[in-house]
């Protein structure tokens, strides 16, 4: 037995998703979604359908009117987008509670990375839904870490605070056995979702192994920067602060404009603090 599979043993319940929320992704593989069936889904949950329509409703889809329903959510903003928000909003229910973590936080980073890696994804011409929810996940690991190894979690938290992540997962690995990369993919596995998710999800601390995809590489880069934008640090000092390898990699070599595009992330923070 691999020890990722004997950690997961160790929870008392395995973190689970909403049966809604496991429903709509089974939809991010079908080529053809019907809007009113993925709707009657989501409506089911009333809870769920609120926090959708209410982030359907933010400044940031710049929607010309009032989104009232799931299926008019659909039609203005797209299907694509109302499958990422009920994952997004349900996935905060599968962890509730961590005692001594703080999960506001935890999402507040979370946020931020999948809406920077969205916008990047965009320029890059690439899967921006799935550049979004591999974003939002990329650090899912850590919170079954802390549930199984809480005292030697928040050590390894205060070890690697303004540390490279790819140096966080050694420390982890140092530490624990396993890493939250690891622990992350497996978790992603467990809720069925795509291959390219779990596998950004597994090496985007290491966006420079040749297993790692182009996503990998642009949820390094944004979650790097989603720290130091709620960090408050302005955005030269955050573009010297870029690997250059990775800013090669992605074809972001002008000084300039990146510290353009990363001054404009800069609303996704405030953005997000709406969310939490």
């Amino acid at each position: 037995m691999r020890l990722v599979d004997n950690f997961f043993e160790q929870l008392n319940d395995l973190p689970m998703l909403p049966k809604v929320v496991q429903d709509v992704i089974q939809f991010l593989n079908q080529e053809k979604v019907d809007i009113k069936q993925l709707a009657n889904l989501i409506g089911k949950d009333v809870i769920l359908s609120a926090r959708v329509l209410r982030m359907s409703n933010s400044v940031h889809f710049g929607a010309s009117r009032s989104i009232n329903t799931i299926e008019d959510a659909a039609k203005l903003i797209g299907l694509n987008q109302i499958q990422t928000l009920t994952i997004a909003s349900g996935m905060r229910d599968a962890f509730k509670d961590i005692p001594g973590f703080n999960l506001n936080q935890f999402w507040l980073h979370s946020l931020v990375t999948a809406s920077i890696s969205r916008q990047i994804a965009q320029e890059l011409k690439l899967h921006i839904e799935t550049a979004y929810l591999a974003a939002l996940m990329h650090a899912i690991g850590q919170l079954p870490l802390h549930l199984v190894f809480p005292d030697a979690s928040k050590n390894i938290d205060a070890l690697c605070t303004g540390r490279d992540v790819l140096e966080r997962k050694s420390v982890e690995h140092s530490l624990l056995g396993i890493d939250h990369c690891e622990v992350g993919e497996m978790l992603a596995n467990l809720w069925e979702f795509p291959e390219d998710i779990s596998s950004v999800i597994r090496f985007y601390a290491d966006p420079l192994n040749k297993q790692a995809n182009t996503l990998a590489a642009v949820t390094y880069f944004a979650a790097h920067i989603a720290f130091d934008l709620i960090a408050d640090k302005d955005a030269p000092y955050i573009a010297d602060t870029l690997n250059p390898v990775i800013l090669a990699k992605l074809g972001f070599g002008d000084a300039d404009l990146l510290i353009m595009r990363i001054a404009s992330y800069r609303t996704f923070v405030y953005e997000a603090k709406g969310y939490i």
